[in-house]
């Protein structure tokens, strides 16, 4: 065995026990193999879902390869799970993996996590939403370099669907801004 893999196995074997660091040991596992990194991610986010681990392992991979992140985070309706019922839901990293899968036309996956984010007791849905349609909104017109975005109607009718199930003024603010895109 070479001094690489018995590294990769004291990591993983630190990881599920939860010994040390979670997210030093995932940063080091992320180096010498990226998707076990990522498997352990989901592993030790299942033992002890803290926003500390959340936030912060999330950093770990988008610093070691964005374009893998998304597309392991897209594929593993566990970690979307576990990360949209989680403390960090407000995170801008999940923010962002929420406004790509809409904007990529991921309705399935994008419904899933704003499921999640509206039973999530850590945070408040309707401000969350806003947030999370003023990032969409945003972003939609930064990349096409247009003044008002324009929607699918999945899209649209995903993101009213969930506007409807909130109350107080982010509700009517939200709508008459659906409404104004067509």
């Amino acid at each position: 065995m070479t001094p690489k893999t018995q590294r990769k196995y004291e990591l993983i074997a630190s990881i599920a026990h939860g010994d040390g660091n979670a997210v030093a040991n995932l940063a080091q596992l992320c180096e010498i193999d990226f998707t076990t990194a990522f498997d352990m991610f989901e592993l030790a986010l299942g033992k002890t879902n803290t926003l500390e681990l959340a936030r912060d392992g999330l950093a770990v991979f988008e610093a070691a390869s964005p374009t893998k992140t998304r597309q392991l985070f897209a594929e593993s309706g566990p970690i979307q799970k576990l990360l949209y019922s989680s403390p960090a839901v407000g995170d801008k990293r999940l923010i962002n993996f929420f406004v790509g899968f809409v904007l990529s036309n991921k309705i399935e996956i994008a419904d899933e996590c704003l499921m999640r984010m509206k039973a999530n007791a850590f945070v408040d849905f309707n401000e969350n939403l806003r947030v999370i349609i003023d990032a969409l909104f945003a972003t939609y017109c930064k990349e096409k370099g247009v003044i008002v975005p324009a929607f699918n109607k999945k899209q649209k009718t995903l993101l009213i669907e969930y506007i409807n199930k909130i109350k107080g003024p982010n509700k009517a603010l939200l709508l008459q801004r659906m409404k104004e895109i067509g």
